[in-house]
Formats: C-alpha cells, structure tokens, sequence
C-alpha cells in the first residue's frame, strides 16, 4: 500500500482527471506586402501563357528642312516578356476521431487560415526571389544601408538610364526587411534633437511619423516581413517602380474541401493557386543587399 499525502499530480489519481484544452493560438503571419506591390495580371480561361510586350522609345524627332524629304522612318519595336504560371497548393489532413473530439468548425476554420497565410507567404517569396535579379544592386553584404544608398537609389531609377525603358514610372515602392528600416531610421534620426533642429527629426516626431509604412523621398516603404536573413546575417530587399515585375494569375485560390479517405478515416482539406512571376523592366529596380543583424 502507498503511503503518504495524495496530491492531484499523483498518477494513478491524475490519470482519472478530464483535460480541458484551452484555445490555441495561431502563429502570428508576417506582413507579406510584396505581391501588391508588384503588377498584377489575370490570365483569361484557356490560355496557358502571358506575353507582355513593352515598346521601345522611337528616336529623337528630326529637324526639317524645307524642300527636303524625311527619308529615315522608325520601326516598332518590342520586348517580350513571357511568363508560364505553375500550380501552388496545400492540404491539411484531419483525422475523423480529431475533428468530433476538438470539435468540427474550430479546427477546420484554423487550418483554413493556416493555409490561406501558408500560401500568402509562398507567393510573396516568389515575388522577393525576383529582386535577386535587378542589375543595379546597392549597399553590398555586410555592409549598413543609410539614406545616402536609399536617395541615390531613387535617383538612379528616374534617370533615363536605358534608351528602350526611359526613367522607371512613378510611384516608386521599396520592400525592405524591418533591420533595413531600422538602419535607415537611425541614420535619418537623432533622438536628442529638438524639433527645430536642422540636423535630424526629434523622438516625439519619430514616434508620431514612422510607421513602417511611411514615406521617404516619396517612396512608399514597407516592412516586408518574408525577407529572409542569409547565413551572414545580410538580406535581398529591392526599390522599384511597380511595373518593374509583373505576377500573373490564372485563377482565384481554389478550395477542396472535405475529400474523404474511408480507409484512413480522415478528411483532406486543400488550397490551390496558380500563378508566375517575372522581371519585365531591368532599370526600373535597384536591389538593396545590406546587412540585417539583428539591433537587439
């Protein structure tokens, strides 16, 4: 026989205890911003391509002479950009016994949000991937962006750099990870300055300005939050005009719900998309390649 004081943790009582599940809570999804910023086309029923075509600029006009024919004429001409868009998907299985146990709505509405943010995510590093691929690239790896990388890039894009594609179109966007941000914030900043100093912004106006999501030079800048950090600590983040980098579609995200397997007892849930994503205007993006450390 056991001796002593029987507490609730004892196992052969804890054993015989019901379990109360609180809810779960859901990781929390980065800001995933990178596939709005881009263009964004929708690819009719029964096409398996997207071919778009960009005019090169004529040449300059000619001055006349009287009397004189304009022998010289000018060709159309244009560069194509094709994109194949590729199937993307996910499923969650659910086992009957789980589903009649947590309860029906609970778990399957959770997955469906798990897969929507899953997809959401894939999307958005689909679109990053891209930034790789601009030519002009700034800062360079273990190395801090300040805003002389940031307003030089600017710069950059709307001068006529290129014959064919001429200065990049306004607005401008910048996808950069929050220590990018961070590094920029601190280099346009000075926490001791009063707020008529000429020489930085003071803390309470940071606090009421920067958000995030604000603008520099005119350009939208977003914390995109799917901007990984390489083995060195360094991330890929890019400014460009938006039409830059084109995402192709071919259909809303397509739900299977409730695909039965009799013989594994359990229910598939899927979210299918299918999409592409290219670079269509190379001078129209600078790659901003610097270092992320963490500040903290």
């Amino acid at each position: 026989m056991a001796t002593g004081l029987t507490f609730s943790g004892t196992s052969n009582i804890a054993s015989g205890q019901k379990i109360l599940v609180a809810n779960a809570k859901l990781a929390f999804e980065p800001a995933a911003p990178d596939p709005d910023l881009v263009s964004n086309e929708r690819i009719p029923q029964g096409h398996k391509q997207w071919d778009i075509l960009t005019y090169a600029r004529l040449s300059d006009a000619s001055a006349l002479t009287e009397g004189v024919d304009l022998a010289q004429s000018q060709q159309l001409v244009t560069a194509t950009t094709s994109i194949t868009p590729s199937e993307h998907g996910i499923i969650v299985t659910l086992s009957k016994r789980l589903r009649r146990r947590q309860g029906d709505s609970n778990v399957v509405s959770v997955a469906g949000m798990q897969m929507g943010g899953s997809m959401r995510r894939r999307m958005a590093a689909d679109v990053i991937a891209l930034y790789d691929g601009f030519s002009k690239s700034v800062v360079g790896a273990s190395n801090t962006i300040d805003i002389t990388h940031f307003r030089g890039s600017v710069a950059y894009l709307l001068t006529d750099n290129d014959l064919a594609y001429g200065p990049a179109p306004l607005p401008l966007h910048a996808a950069l990870h929050i220590e990018q941000i961070s590094d920029i914030i601190l280099d346009i900043t000075d926490p001791g300055a009063v707020v008529s100093s000429r020489f930085g912004m003071s803390a309470e106006m940071l606090q009421r300005w920067w958000k995030g999501s604000d603008r520099l030079y005119g350009v939208q800048v977003f914390h995109s939050g799917v901007i990984t950090r390489d083995a060195n600590s360094d991330s890929k983040g890019a400014l460009f005009a938006k039409e830059a980098l084109h995402l192709v579609m071919t259909n809303e995200a397509e739900t299977a719900e409730q695909q039965a397997d009799i013989s594994l007892r359990a229910d598939e849930y899927g979210v299918f998309q299918e999409w592409g994503e290219a670079e269509r205007a190379d001078p129209h993006g600078v790659e901003v390649f610097s270092d992320t450390t963490a500040t903290v």
